[in-house]
Formats: C-alpha cells, sequence, structure tokens
C-alpha cells in the first residue's frame, strides 16, 4: 500500500498518535497540511482497537468485525501509524483468520475476506504463505475462475445446500484481490485486474456487485452497472501499483475523472443513488483516492467535510464527552446526536466505521493561510433580530464557535476556510460584544450596535408651503450615521396623487436633513413619512400646500 504518510519510528503512545508530515502533496499558497485531525482520530481509533485486544468489536450486537479490524489496520498504516500497531492488528486478525475467511453457515472459503487479509498481511510485512495457519495466496488463487466470460472473477466457495448461503463476491473483494495477487506476483493478477475493470462503465465508474454468475455478458456496460463511489475509489487505490500498465492507468484517470465530477459543493460524497446521503464512509474512501492520484484540490475539500465530522470540543458550544474526542461521525445527523452526551452502541460501532474509512482521507486536511480573521460589516443591526458573523483565513472545515452572552451558535468553515455564524440580537438596544473561538481559543471578536423600536422626530420648516416653493424636512432621534429615509405623498391632483422620496444617512448628531418643492399644481395636505434603518424606526408630519 502506498503510504501518504511516512511510519513514525517511535512506539505508540496513547492518547497522542503521532505522525509525520504528508509526502509528495502540494498544498494551497500560505496552507499546510495539518497532521491533527487524522492524528486525533488515529488516536481514538487506536484506542477502540486495543481496548478490544486489537480486534473491532461491534457493540450493539457482540460480534467481532474482523473486517473492519482489517480496513483499520490498513488505513492506520497508510497514515503513517506505529508499526506495532499495524502488527498488533495483523497478529490479532492472523489468530482469527479461519473464523474471518471461512465462518461457516455454507461459506467455506471467502474470497473477499481472504484478498482483503493479503492485502493486510503484505501491509504489516507478514508472511501472507503461513498467516495463521493459511496460505492466502494460495487460497485466493483457488478461488479465481477460469471458466468463459467469469475468468478473472472471484469467487466464494460455497454449499448451496445451505439456507441463506451465497456467493458474496462483489468488486470490492476484486479490488483487494487484484492488489494483493499483484503485490505476491501472482499469474493469477492479470486475469483478476481485467475482470476488475470489466466492471467499470464507460462513464467512468465502477460498479459494486458482479452480474450473475451465468450471465453471458460480465462487463459492467453489459449489465445494471449502478454507479457505486465506494467501489470506484477502492479500485483506485488498489490499482495504484499497475499504474506502469497504460491500459490500467487509462482506467485509473477515468474513474478519478469521475470522481471528480460527482463530488458535491461541500466536498462530501454520498455512497450511489440509492443512499444519496453525504457520509464520512464514502467521503473518506473518495478523499484517499483523490490524494493517492493528484487530486489534492478535490482531496483538500473532501478532508475539510471529514473534518467539520469530527468530534472537537469547541469553547461553549459544544461538549462532546471526552472519550469520543477525535471520532469521526457518519452524518449530519450523527453529529447532532453525538452532541447530545456520551456515545451509545450504534452511534458508537457506526462511528468506529466512520472513523475508520475516514482516517485516511483527513491526511489531506489543511491548516488556514494564516491566523484565521473576523469579520463583521460595520453598521446597525436590528434589536431581537438576527445578523452575522464572518470567519475567513480559518482551516477548512474546523469548527467555530460565536458567543454573545449567554448565547452560542457553533458552525464549521466551508472548504474555502469562510465561516458564517448566525446570531440573535439582544432584544435590548445597545453595543454588544460577539466573541469567536476555534478549537485552540478566542480568535477575535466583532461589536455590535443595535438599534430598537422608536418614534422619530419629524420636523418641517413651515406648516404651510406655496406651490413651487421648498419644503425642508428635519428628522431627529436617529443613531449618527444610520440610514433614513423620507417620503412625501403631495395632495391629490385631477389624476391622482404623487410623491417623492429622498435617503440618506443621519449625520454625527442622528439628523436627517432634505429638502423638496411643491408641485405647481396641486394643493392640499402634503403628508411627511420618515423612517429608520428599521422599519420600526419611524415618524410622520403633514403641512398644506397652498396656492
Amino acid at each position: 500500500m502506498q503510504h501518504l504518510l511516512r511510519r513514525t519510528a517511535a512506539a505508540l503512545a496513547v492518547p497522542a498518535l503521532s505522525l509525520t508530515a504528508l509526502t509528495a502533496i502540494s498544498s494551497p499558497a500560505h496552507a499546510a497540511i495539518d497532521a491533527g485531525p487524522a492524528s486525533d482520530a488515529g488516536t481514538w481509533l487506536v484506542g477502540k482497537l486495543q481496548a478490544t485486544g486489537w480486534i473491532a468489536h461491534n457493540q450493539q450486537y457482540d460480534f467481532d468485525d474482523y473486517g473492519l479490524t482489517i480496513d483499520a489496520g490498513l488505513a492506520l498504516d497508510s497514515v503513517g501509524a506505529p508499526a506495532s500497531v499495524v502488527d498488533s492488528i495483523s497478529d490479532a486478525i492472523a489468530g482469527h483468520i479461519d473464523a474471518y475467511v471461512a465462518p461457516g453457515y455454507g461459506t467455506n472459503l471467502s474470497a473477499g475476506g481472504t484478498a482483503k487479509a493479503l492485502v493486510l498481511a503484505q501491509a504489516a510485512g507478514d508472511d501472507p504463505g503461513s498467516y495463521g495457519g493459511r496460505d492466502l495466496v494460495t487460497d485466493l488463487e483457488g478461488r479465481v475462475s477460469a471458466a468463459g466470460a467469469n475468468t478473472g472473477r472471484i469467487q466464494d466457495d460455497w454449499d448451496p445446500s445451505v439456507q441463506y448461503a451465497a456467493d458474496y463476491a462483489n468488486v470490492l473483494g476484486q479490488a483487494f484481490a487484484a492488489q494483493g495477487l499483484d503485490a505476491a506476483a501472482s499469474t493469477k493478477t492479470d486475469a483478476v485486474t481485467d475482470f476488475l475493470l470489466a466492471q467499470q462503465c464507460s462513464a467512468g465508474y465502477f460498479r459494486q456487485d458482479f452480474a450473475d454468475v451465468g450471465a453471458a455478458d460480465q462487463t459492467c456496460d453489459g449489465g445494471s452497472g449502478k454507479p457505486s463511489v465506494d467501489a470506484t475509489a477502492l479500485a483506485i487505490q488498489a490499482l495504484q501499483g499497475q499504474l506502469d500498465d497504460t491500459d490500467v492507468a487509462a482506467h485509473v484517470a477515468d474513474a478519478v475523472a469521475w470522481l471528480v465530477a460527482h463530488q458535491k459543493a461541500n466536498g462530501g460524497f454520498g455512497s450511489s443513488a440509492d443512499i444519496a446521503t453525504v457520509n464520512a464512509n464514502s467521503t473518506g474512501g473518495a478523499a484517499s483516492a483523490l490524494l493517492v492520484s493528484g487530486e489534492t484540490a478535490a482531496a483538500v475539500k473532501a478532508a475539510a467535510w471529514l473534518r467539520a465530522h469530527q468530534v472537537t470540543n469547541v469553547a461553549n458550544c459544544v461538549y462532546y464527552d471526552a472519550a469520543d474526542a477525535g471520532a469521526v461521525l457518519y452524518d449530519n445527523a450523527a453529529r447532532k446526536a453525538a452532541q447530545g452526551g456520551p456515545m451509545d452502541a450504534a452511534l458508537g460501532d457506526q462511528s468506529l466505521r466512520a472513523t475508520t474509512q475516514a482516517l485516511t482521507g483527513l491526511a489531506a486536511a489543511q491548516t488556514g493561510p494564516g491566523a484565521p480573521n473576523v469579520l463583521y460589516a460595520p453598521g446597525y443591526v436590528k434589536a431581537g433580530g438576527t445578523t452575522a458573523v464572518g470567519v475567513t483565513d480559518a482551516a477548512p472545515g474546523e469548527a467555530l464557535c460565536a458567543m454573545l452572552g449567554e448565547q452560542s451558535v457553533l458552525g464549521w468553515a466551508n472548504p474555502l476556510g469562510e465561516g458564517l455564524l448566525k446570531l440573535r440580537v439582544p432584544a435590548q438596544a445597545g453595543r454588544s460584544t460577539v466573541t469567536v473561538a476555534n478549537s485552540g481559543g478566542e480568535i477575535g471578536d466583532a461589536r455590535i450596535h443595535a438599534l430598537g423600536a422608536k418614534t422619530l422626530k419629524v420636523a418641517l420648516r413651515s406648516k404651510r408651503v406655496a406651490t413651487g416653493d421648498r419644503q425642508v424636512v428635519k428628522v431627529r432621534g436617529l443613531a449618527p450615521g444610520e440610514l433614513a429615509r423620507v417620503a412625501i405623498t403631495w395632495p391629490s391632483g385631477k389624476r391622482s396623487a404623487s410623491g417623492a422620496a429622498t435617503a440618506g444617512q443621519a449625520d454625527r448628531n442622528g439628523v436627517f436633513r432634505v429638502a423638496f418643492r411643491a408641485p405647481e399644481k396641486q394643493v392640499g395636505t402634503a403628508t411627511v413619512k420618515a423612517r429608520g434603518e428599521f422599519k420600526d424606526r419611524k415618524g410622520q408630519a403633514s403641512f398644506t400646500v397652498t396656492r
């Protein structure tokens, strides 16, 4: 597996997982790779695995999840976790290898499980020919079909007489098989890789499920090839070792282009048309594939979404349970649920998988270009209304907290490092200060000046004005510089009434002065209405227009 981070030589020291700087990844101008999110996620993940004997345990349904354990080992290896961590995970899997690849219930040998275990053994530097008493290469080669259109397809060894037994092999396992057999220099590599490439549709994506084994056409375009972000991302990563083959490289390039084109504006990815909701599992896999393919900008966007779904306490806005710090949450709903207290078994299991899938993608997390800036447009706000404080130059995806009195508003920087935090303005008029913080502490503040409801004084130079003469209106009671508008409705003429309006700003004494000229032929009562910056700040007067 290609390393995104160099493995540290130091031994693991929980709670801080030490990761070295990213290599071969360019960053936007003035930004740098931020190892913090991946380190925090890795630390949480290692702590969970270590607590259950290095095997991921599903708390909700009380079973050991060997496949997820392998995913965690590969993710930790890819981000440069200490060798002792990956070795511990690999040793644990080797000790349960039969339970994983030959679980019974009609499955005599899982081809996808064997392929996945093979890749872990290789990443850990173990001998796959003697892994927990099994020869994983030989086992996997024995499950590669050589029959017609199925040539190269991996297939489970299963007993059709057992109820619910089936061949569960799919494109995900095929990708692991192509990677593992290539690393083992197996003679079956070309056939397995060719069958994997056949699962890519002409649009660029890979499907996740094979065609029926009896189908004459086993290609994606020849069957029901539904797009799968997960299968596409995994295939891209699994084929990295074969990019010297121009045919493979062309297929990978098409897959990468498809991923880039289907990234959401917020940086995230849904799994498929059936699971369109943006989630950490698919976003993490896609981010990893984009990162290893040199699509840094897209990977950074995806990492920003992942970071925004990582358990991070910030100021007074959110108090996640300390034991959950660093975990990545599956989606917006999970993030909201985790804010309510310690994660329960269901949410914890979901987050264990999400953190595993997100870890490598978090390696693309960026710092901001400098110190974050808190921005606020000068002017007045309405008492009891809402306003927004902006932040620029934040780390993409980082949590932000705006505090005003007892009010705390949580938000996250977008992939550009910009945040907008909306707050309720105090009902009482006056000045107040909004303080903004990130996980490192306060980053700045903004001062707001709220204006409350008020009856403005409208003074007229004369109560009677002849047609064609000027009338001067003065509005008092405004705040200095407050925006104001004065409108006059003239007396009705033969056809209809007419009017005039002028807008501007009050002077430093809170006075707005404006002059109007009365129409030549319309006599009667004219009405003057004045309004400040908000509609509840108003006043009016009237005068007579004479001949």
